[in-house]
């Protein structure tokens, strides 16, 4: 990895709240990398890593998060930490999307929690995914 680019990870690393850490750097530009395919997929030109970043960052990290950190997802994954959690919702919903282009964030990450979670907050999912799934 080039020098501007460890910088710019670093700088994203604190944009994130820093919940990730220097071993996560590489998942998160495998991330990124398919997250610019998958527009570039749709649009005429190429996006630049820039813009590819700041869109996984508003189209993925953003909206895992605001979910991931609700009560019943947080609850039902008390023995991970952020990072492990949002991973584990990332790749849930990336799995989901393969079947249905629509499926949200809020959805994967409650099916997530519904499917996978432990306790009360296993339990709370699966009354929500019921009725996300209705």
């Amino acid at each position: 990895m080039n020098t501007e680019r460890t910088l710019e990870m670093q700088i994203l690393l604190q944009q994130t709240g820093n919940i990730f850490n220097e071993k996560d750097i590489p998942r998160i530009e495998s991330q990124i990398s398919v997250h610019k395919y998958l527009i570039n997929q749709d649009i005429p030109w190429v996006i630049t890593e820039d813009d590819a970043t700041f869109s996984w960052q508003e189209n993925v990290f953003h909206p895992i998060m605001s979910v991931m950190n609700s009560w019943p997802v947080r609850q039902a994954f008390k023995h991970l930490s952020d990072a492990e959690l949002f991973f584990a919702v990332s790749d849930h919903w990336y799995y989901l999307l393969s079947k249905d282009d629509k499926t949200s964030a809020f959805s994967a990450a409650i099916d997530y929690a519904a499917r996978y979670g432990r306790g009360m907050g296993k339990f709370v999912s699966s009354l929500a995914n019921s009725h996300t799934a209705a």
